[in-house]
């Protein structure tokens, strides 16, 4: 077995499901006008088992110009849900796909509520008809397993190769989707072999973070005391009190603490600096 072939089945390959017919080498790969499957075959990927089980999740955004939601939805699937980075693929077509692998199958419904509560979470923003979530609902798994190509691959309609790319390179596909060339399987290996799946406390754990509603923030932001100061011209206007003490000996001492003490006003700063003027010399040229 290849490189890219073992770090696919790690990945993203069911328990049960065979080896794919034709190997991934040499710079070959199946050729495809579509990346969603509705009869798999040995050399597709399957998304759900025939006893309604998945471990792939593929989300498909088919606009090119979406990249800064796709890139978001990536950090973010790391930064505030704390899951393993997903793997990114371009489409021959166009768009881009997030791929996020389980260490453990999970029932399929578990699976399309996750990816629902992602959508509502982090894609509002992006049309239903230009975003694709698989593996799809309304789909039965004992009938007909969705399934997805597996890449890299051929799109024989428009000539050019989907396959797995650096995230950094991203913003590259916005204009040209799809890589003109076959992709070196060996450097795809290397992507894939840095990719980790998700473990089944971590997904329970993020499935519930995105169910649950952001509580709001019923508490009042801290208000510092307030008194009304009787300076001409501010009558009746409340500013902080201050937190300088009572220990100074001299006007200099005092006005330098009331300027850099952060619970003052900006107006009450802005005052004690304009008072300290006189006793600082000007800067020379």
């Amino acid at each position: 077995m290849n490189k890219l072939m073992t770090q696919l089945q790690r990945l993203y390959f069911l328990p049960d499901q065979p080896s794919p017919a034709r190997q991934l080498d040499g710079g070959t790969a199946p050729a495809s006008s579509a990346e969603e499957i509705s009869e798999p075959t040995n050399d597709d990927l399957m998304l759900v088992s025939p006893d309604g089980l998945a471990r792939t999740m593929v989300v498909k955004f088919e606009r090119p110009g979406d990249w800064e939601q796709v890139a978001k939805l990536y950090q973010a699937v790391q930064d505030e849900l704390d899951l393993p980075a997903p793997t990114l693929a371009i489409s021959a077509h166009q768009g881009y796909r997030l791929w996020l692998s389980l260490a453990e199958p999970a029932p399929v419904a578990l699976v399309l509520r996750f990816l629902e509560a992602l959508r509502r979470t982090y894609l509002t923003g992006i049309p239903g008809e230009k975003l694709e979530l698989l593996p799809a609902s309304g789909r039965p798994s004992s009938v007909s397993p969705a399934a997805s190509e597996l890449l890299p691959a051929l799109h024989t309609a428009t000539g050019k190769w989907s396959a797995f790319i650096d995230p950094s390179l991203g913003a590259m596909f916005i204009d040209e989707p799809g890589l003109e060339m076959a992709p070196n399987m060996d450097r795809q290996a290397e992507i894939l072999a840095g990719a980790k799946s998700i473990e089944a406390a971590e997904f329970q754990r993020a499935l519930k973070q995105l169910e649950t509603p952001a509580e709001p923030d019923t508490k009042a932001a801290p208000v510092a005391s307030e008194q009304t100061t009787d300076q001409p011209g501010e009558a009746g206007r409340p500013h902080s009190t201050l937190n300088v003490g009572s220990h100074y000996s001299d006007p200099k001492s005092f006005l330098l603490a009331v300027m850099n003490d952060p619970s003052a006003s900006a107006g009450q700063r802005i005052k004690a600096a304009k008072a300290l003027l006189p006793y600082f010399e000007p800067i020379k040229p």
